[in-house]
């Protein structure tokens, strides 16, 4: 969740905060980071425990509210996806509470319990819908689409590429699936549809990158 460039602090704040690492913010790294900042994952350093987290606090910070992690290279608001980790701006702001109120690991003895943030689960369609998908791998330029339903997208682009993935449907109009940025290679991504998209027939998809790409189209 954090770029390793950046220096860890230690912990001697004074503590200002109620929110708390056990019982506000542990929940949201689980559910966000630490399918890549564990040990032997693809984040620089694991997050797994306070312990792990507490000296990477004020990065933590920076790197949320820029919104270069958790990472994510769909554009925001091109597209809805059921894998999306974006974190929310209240949880952005709680992030935020409990780095500047010094990060406590614990809440006070006899504090009474507070809401935990919900994990977005991120199982996008349910398993009988996954054993009935098929996946369609085409290259980057306009191509017709048998009729069906899209439940997902994995484009694959040249590093820091971009690409416009559409369809256009048989009446004209252009449905925008998804717009991805600085592709990294490292971090090939499946976006989900939250909705799947209905494809009647004579659909086309289409798709305008920055450069060589092909995108993997899963259908049902």
């Amino acid at each position: 969740m954090v770029a390793c460039s950046l220096a860890p602090v230690l912990a001697h704040d004074l503590i200002t905060t109620k929110v708390t690492w056990t019982r506000d913010i542990a929940p949201l790294v689980a559910a966000r980071c630490v399918s890549c900042h564990k040990p032997d994952g693809r984040g620089p350093m694991s997050l797994v425990t306070y312990e792990d987290a507490r000296p990477w606090a004020k990065a933590i910070k920076e790197e949320v509210m820029t919104r270069r992690m958790p990472k994510w290279h769909a554009a925001r608001g091109y597209g809805d996806f059921a894998n999306d980790p974006s974190l929310s701006p209240f949880e952005i702001a709680m992030l935020v509470a409990w780095v500047d109120g010094g990060a406590p690991k614990d809440p006070p003895r006899n504090a009474p319990a507070g809401p935990a943030p919900l994990p977005r689960a991120p199982t996008p369609v349910a398993a009988g819908a996954q054993r009935r998908a098929r996946d369609l791998t085409l290259p980057c330029h306009a191509q017709p689409l048998a009729a069906g339903r899209l439940l997902a997208v994995r484009p694959r682009l040249e590093p820091g590429g971009a690409a416009g993935i559409s369809v256009t449907l048989p009446d004209g109009r252009r449905e925008i699936v998804a717009w991805i940025r600085d592709f990294d290679p490292e971090f090939e991504e499946t976006y989900w549809l939250r909705t799947p998209m209905v494809l009647p027939t004579s659909s086309r998809l289409v798709v305008e990158a920055s450069g060589a790409c092909r995108v993997t189209l899963t259908l049902q």
